[in-house]
């Protein structure tokens, strides 16, 4: 945010200057999931995925792991 801001407006935008923008502005709040130091979270409509789910890394193996067995199937037969 703030490069994109220094590239438009030539001004730096620090967190404790987003900060009051974010609570003066409602547009920005309805607009913003979660913000700190180190970066803005947007909202968005899709869910965010726990990062290592097991189940997950599981199921891409699983998928991988057959897909090697028909292309192996395929070269030797």
């Amino acid at each position: 945010m703030s490069k994109m801001m220094q590239n438009t407006t030539g001004q730096e935008v620090d967190y404790d200057a987003f900060k009051a923008q974010f609570d003066a502005n409602p547009q920005i709040s309805s607009l913003v999931d979660n913000f700190d130091e180190n970066g803005i979270v947007i909202k968005t409509k899709a869910k965010e995925q726990e990062p290592g789910k097991v189940g997950d890394k599981a199921k891409a193996k699983a998928a991988v792991n057959q897909s090697a067995k028909r292309a192996a199937a395929k070269m030797i037969g």
